[in-house]
């Protein structure tokens, strides 16, 4: 080779090199396709009515609401507005009873100071931020029903209000800072009395450049009884808004006219609606002021609320749910606040304020006496929090309602030589769709929280999210495989990753086939870590399997097998944690963003530290607006494997936000990208398991793993009741958390809480000794070798089997606490199940149960 030619090799080595690296840069910052965020928000569609025809009332001939006016009815119910106050009422005809958007008897409450009355007296509380992060609060009855400024209108079956909250005025800006003395007398002084005319003309005074120019005195204007004289007088002479920006701009002022003070213009709807009381804020009507941002709408935070006397309780969602006795007086407790769906996992604080359960549900009520309401978030349940507190703290009344973040909110350390000051910092793009709420009133054995889950029940039915299972003969056996994991290893001091296989699809199938030699046979497999190098996969954009675990035949094998007996495989896979950063994908592109504009890169939690443990490997969140892609391409490279099961590992669970400048995505607008992922995942797979699934993925699952079994136990709170349960028995079939690896692991509790629950049993297992997984990202799974638990999973399985086999077609219609550690369950068939966890016998009516035991009343076994 000549010198040339070796210089030509180079050069064509180096542009090659130039040329890849090129390349990964450009895929770096491109990444993967992303979806258009705005087609995914949902928004009022309806015509703005023009609030300018005056209210038109029904004639009312009924008993009716005093001081109040009839607006609309149906099916029994009837809606009332009071004109001064904007109270909206539901009388439901069938009992009487009048349910009150505000306390009737507020104005009494000798606990409430005179703002808590402000606060009782309001139907929303805004809470906003100004350009430093100062949080301040509205209650619309001081900012804007006491000052008139609301403006209502008639709409189909109900009302619509919109209130203007804060100070609109211009203030001394109502007056022009430069005016011309043949305008001054022209428009202001030649239309006023003498003594009025000399008092105003007397606080401006000739420019130095041009004496025919007249400034304003704003040393002698700003006192407030000069100002309120000032103003008179210009309003008195019918200057208008139009004289005022005339005047600005022939002396060059600049001004937008408005006021700089914060002001917020928010309208809501109250409709009646198939029996129940629809509540709308449509958000891409709101307007904010300036620099003034709003964080949080408290919408209706006293409807229905109890006083001093009431008696009953408030249903939340913590967990599978959880009740809040009225007056209990757990005044020095927190009160009650919990995110619906859970705290958004975009949140870089390396903190957390708690360990708690999921809010899996947007729902929440109220029991009091022999009538309760129960509430449905419809619209908005991404954005939404719900809180409870009881009477005796701030005022006499038992609350519980449901608050919106209209946006993202982080924290940014500012440092300045050695101080450092923390800023609260607000997505500057708020969430433009709705915020809807619907009321349920229920009464005499309805109103309950089993009247409440039966009536969410029934709704998801009708809107075809849950489907009847049919009639079972067996109880599905869950088991969770950790197949390959990965471990950091080193091979002469360099460190490097491998994947460790714990359980291989041979393995998995001994599993199996032990099982059903113990006459275990709808065994429903979920298998962890099987491509990608391990659990914590790459991202799933590209299928291969580890070669650790066996070969494409035998992952089908295993299939077939599990599908023979009655269950089935379910591959696990991650859409939404990233946690390798390859050249599949791209951080700066691909990943979420924190409000602070931060690349999401988050690291495990860490309970025993209460914050996340950076000395674990980290993840990325995925961009929803990335989703789709990643969703269609895994769906397309796994076809060839043809499974006809899949586990979803977080795309039933967690949602996340994304605060990227170019592509804001809210939690409500991930809702929706999700939703339509699962609808697709289910297209490909008709066998799908979720894991701790939320309330608006239940339609795409036929199982359920990690079902919340119990509450966080707030100190608020008084009883933890399997409400998720209630509403999904005999629609979908499920599992609580594996029974091996909880907290607890006596298996006798565990069967006791599987037949309150009606859950079948979940265990989670490796074939090699989990020793094996020491000093791995996955050492909490120090319990799962398989040799070890199958015999008492086998008994505990046909224990359960024999109560619960011919319920899991059957809705749990009752779920009532007999005492402390007693209670029964009651199906749609009739049978009924007492369980007893304490140690000691109890009679029930007739029956005995005996410590630790459970008794079957009409269940055929």
């Amino acid at each position: 080779m000549n010198k040339r030619q070796r210089l030509y090799t180079v050069l064509a080595s180096g542009a090659a090199v130039i040329l890849i690296a090129a390349g990964l840069l450009y895929m770096n910052n491109r990444g993967v396709p992303a979806v258009e965020a705005a087609a995914y928000l949902e928004a009022t569609t309806e015509a703005v009515p023009t609030e300018t025809e005056p209210l038109q009332f029904l004639t009312d001939s009924s008993q009716g609401v005093p001081g109040m006016q009839l607006i609309a009815e149906d099916q029994g119910l009837a809606l009332y507005y009071n004109e001064e106050t904007t109270e909206i009422a539901v009388r439901d005809g069938k009992n009487g009873e009048i349910w009150y958007s505000n306390p009737k008897e507020r104005h009494q409450d000798g606990l409430a100071s005179a703002y808590e009355k402000e606060v009782l007296s309001s139907q929303l509380n805004v809470s906003y931020r100004d350009t430093i992060g100062t949080l301040e609060n509205f209650p619309n009855f001081s900012s804007s029903i006491s000052n008139k400024q609301f403006v209502a209108a008639n709409v189909d079956q109900g009302i619509r209000i919109t209130y203007t909250l804060g100070d609109t005025s211009l203030g001394i800006d109502a007056l022009p800072k430069l005016i011309s003395k043949q305008r001054l007398e022209e428009k202001v002084l030649s239309k006023l009395d003498e003594t009025v005319a000399r008092y105003t003309s007397a606080r401006y005074y000739p420019t130095k450049n041009n004496p025919d120019v007249l400034e304003r005195l704003d040393g002698q204007i700003s006192k407030q009884l000069v100002l309120n004289k000032m103003l008179d007088a210009f309003e008195t002479a019918g200057y208008t808004a139009d004289d005022l920006a005339f005047d600005n701009q022939e002396n060059g002022v600049e001004g937008s006219g408005a006021s700089d003070k914060p002001s917020f213009v928010i309208p809501v709807e109250y409709r009646l609606d198939q029996g129940s009381l629809m509540v709308t804020v449509p958000l891409n009507q709101v307007e904010e002021s300036g620099p003034y941002r709003i964080r949080n709408i408290d919408l209706l935070a006293y409807f229905g609320a109890a006083d001093t006397e009431g008696e009953g309780y408030m249903f939340v969602p913590d967990g599978s749910g959880s009740l809040i006795h009225l007056n209990n007086g757990k005044i020095m407790e927190e009160q009650y606040v919990q995110r619906v769906y859970g705290a958004d996992p975009n949140d870089n604080s390396l903190s957390r304020p708690q360990v708690s359960e999921s809010a899996h549900m947007p729902v929440f009520g109220l029991k009091n006496g022999e009538n309760a309401w129960f509430a449905v978030i419809e619209k908005g349940d991404g954005m939404a929090s719900i809180t409870a507190d009881i009477g005796g703290r701030q005022n006499s009344y038992n609350h519980v309602h449901a608050t919106f973040s209209l946006r993202g909110e982080d924290e940014l350390e500012m440092y300045t030589s050695q101080n450092m000051q923390e800023i609260q910092l607000l997505s500057e793009e708020p969430y433009r769709g709705d915020l809807q709420v619907r009321y349920h009133f229920l009464h005499g054995e309805d109103a309950s929280y089993s009247g409440m889950a039966r009536l969410y029940q029934q709704q998801l039915v009708e809107q075809d999210v849950l489907k009847p299972l049919t009639e079972q003969m067996e109880l599905p056996f869950y088991v969770d495989v950790l197949g390959a994991v990965d471990k950091k290893a080193s091979f002469l001091g360099v460190p490097y990753r491998t994947t460790l296989a714990m359980t291989t699809y041979e393995q998995a199938a001994e599993m199996a086939a032990k099982l059903q030699q113990e006459g275990v046979n709808h065994v429903q497999m979920r298998y962890q870590g099987w491509f990608g190098g391990g659990i914590s996969h790459h991202m799933p954009t590209r299928v291969k399997l580890d070669s650790e675990l066996g070969s494409r035949s035998e992952l089908q094998d295993l299939s077939a097998q599990l599908k023979q007996s009655g269950g089935a495989l379910f591959p696990d896979v991650a859409f939404q944690r990233i946690y390798h950063d390859d050249w599949r994908f791209a951080p700066s592109s691909d990943a979420a963003r924190f409000v602070t504009k931060e690349t999401a890169e988050l690291y495990p939690y860490s309970p025993a530290l209460n914050r996340m443990d950076q000395s674990k490997d980290s993840y990325y969140l995925l961009s929803a607006a990335k989703l789709p892609y990643v969703v269609s391409e895994f769906a397309a490279k796994t076809r060839k494997l043809e499974l006809s099961g899949l586990s979803l590992r977080d795309l039933g669970q967690v949602l996340a936000s994304d605060y990227r400048d170019s592509r804001v995505i809210h939690r409500e607008t991930a809702k929706n990208i999700v939703k339509e992922q699962l609808g697709k995942l289910q297209q490909e797979y008709p066998d799908m398991m979720l894991s701790s699934a939320n309330a608006y993925a239940w339609g795409y699952g036929q199982h359920i793993v990690d079902v919340p079994s119990g509450s966080s136990r707030f100190n608020i709170t008084d009883e933890e009741v399997p409400f998720y349960e209630m509403v999904i028995h005999g629609y979908i079939n499920y599992a609580a958390s594996p029974m091996n690896t909880s907290g607890d692991q006596d298996l006798r509790k565990k069967l006791l809480q599987s037949l309150e629950l009606g859950a079948a049993p979940q265990f989670q297992w490796t074939y090699e000794p989990s020793s094996r997984l020491k000093l791995t990202n996955y050492d909490s799974a120090y319990a799962t070798a398989y040799g070890d638990w199958v015999d008492d999973a086998v008994a505990l399985y046909k224990e359960a089997n024999e109560v619960l086999k011919g319920l899991g077609n059957q809705q749990i219609s009752e779920h009532e606490r007999i005492q402390d550690g007693v209670v029964r369950v009651t199906y749609s068939g009739g049978g009924s199940i007492l369980v007893n966890y304490t140690n000691q016998p109890v009679n029930v009516g007739e029956i005995t149960v005996g410590g630790a035991d459970y008794a079957v009343e009409g269940v055929s076994r």
